[in-house]
């Protein structure tokens, strides 16, 4: 029926953005300096992390099955849509190495499809707002703003993925901001989608 893809894609983010907001809880990390995969060092964190990046990623499933049916010529989307659940997934199930330990093949998996977890939302909601036929001003919006807020990111924690230099401070509140930023890309995309479809 037209619709249960929307509602299933509403459902799949409430689970991402409950168990996102249940890290702020009992997530065993400082919200302010540490970033969200270091809630692993504590059993709760790690399966509120796993929910909400699979929360994410059946999200982006349902994504896919509406912009097939309410989107033209698709296949890019798709594609980005497709790399986008499993980079969540591997986010999910392959660990992140907390500070001060010695990296792990786990942990270089984390930190790529990490990158690609957030990267991507901020593509797949310019290419929804491209494809809908409609005004999606909103949705461009959204999808710049978070564009800049990865790029941003992306140049303050690069040094220490890549050169192993200190954390800078501030950096959890940051990478918090973004992932709210993703969640409403997310949301916004499956809203303009399904207008789409409506028209069709």
């Amino acid at each position: 029926m037209t619709g249960d893809w929307f509602r299933y894609a509403l459902l799949c983010l409430a689970l991402s953005t409950t168990a996102g907001s249940g890290l702020l809880l009992h997530g065993g990390v400082d919200q302010v300096n540490e970033l969200v995969s270091d809630a692993v060092r504590s059993r709760s964190g790690a399966v509120l992390l796993a929910l909400a990046a699979c929360g994410l990623a059946g999200a982006g499933v349902w994504l896919c099955a509406g912009a097939r049916r309410g989107l033209p010529r698709t296949r890019r989307l798709v594609a980005l849509l497709a790399v986008w659940v499993v980079s969540l997934i591997a986010v999910a199930f392959f660990p992140t190495n907390l500070p001060g330990t010695p990296l792990t093949a786990a942990g270089v998996v984390h930190r790529y499809a990490a990158a690609a977890a957030v990267g991507l939302p901020p593509l797949v909601a310019l290419l929804v707002a491209e494809k809908s036929g409609q005004r999606a001003r909103l949705l461009r919006t959204v999808g710049f703003a978070t564009l800049a807020a990865c790029a941003a990111f992306a140049a303050v924690h690069g040094p220490e993925v890549l050169l192993g230099s200190s954390r800078p401070p501030y950096a959890g509140l940051a990478e918090r901001l973004l992932l709210a930023l993703v969640l409403l890309a997310t949301g916004l995309s499956a809203w303009v989608i399904k207008r789409a479809e409506q028209t069709r």
